[in-house]
């Protein structure tokens, strides 16, 4: 009899642990999406060093270096004891392809309570001085919410100014690093974070 339990009790098991392997199997469903890169001969947007910023103006370059390339641009700024420092038309930006330009995200080297920049605005300008786009990126010593709201740009040359106001007093410590990520919608208007 307890033979005859022990016998039942183990069929019993072995059926369950039958159920429990078909219940627990992965399904798995196979696609396969093949893609196709190819190169760009004309990039939408074009950085390049403005009127007003060296290395191409030595005047400026004290205070201001601007480089760009088809990958985006570097700015070296240098801030003082003052309220404010405008760079007016430190950067140019060709447009080759209309479309809306964001910021998609804004980081910095400091926070905010020992930051040296207390705000900084970034301005896209045409060649008439007139403000096409604003964006501020940091402010209260932080970064902005981001993204922004997209800014129309057709094609053609526009200017990029930046304005700072910097945390007093600035010391020789007063360094840091703010990283702007653009965003470049050549379909709509919509404001699509980049993925991380």
């Amino acid at each position: 009899m307890v033979n005859r339990r022990r016998g039942v009790l183990i069929v019993g098991l072995a059926v369950v642990a039958a159920v429990a392997s078909i219940a627990l199997a992965d399904v798995i469903f196979v696609y396969t999406g093949t893609i196709n890169v190819k190169p760009m001969t004309t990039a939408p947007l074009v950085f390049s060093t403005g009127p007003n910023a060296g290395p191409t103006n030595t005047n400026a370059e004290p205070y201001i270096n601007f480089t760009g390339g088809y990958g985006g641009f570097t700015a070296t700024l240098v801030i003082t004891n003052s309220s404010a420092v405008y760079y007016y038309q430190a950067g140019e930006l060709t447009v080759n392809t209309a479309g809306y330009i964001y910021v998609s995200s804004v980081t910095t080297s400091y926070t905010a309570t020992t930051a040296p920049v207390q705000s900084m605005t970034i301005y896209i300008q045409n060649t008439s001085g007139s403000t096409v786009c604003t964006f501020q990126v940091i402010s209260g010593g932080s970064p902005t919410t981001t993204p922004s709201s997209s800014c129309s740009l057709g094609t053609g040359t526009y200017y990029i100014s930046i304005y700072v106001s910097p945390n007093l007093p600035v010391t020789s410590s007063s360094t840091e690093t703010v990283t702007v990520n653009f965003g470049y919608n050549v379909v709509t208007s919509a404001s699509v974070p980049a993925p991380t």
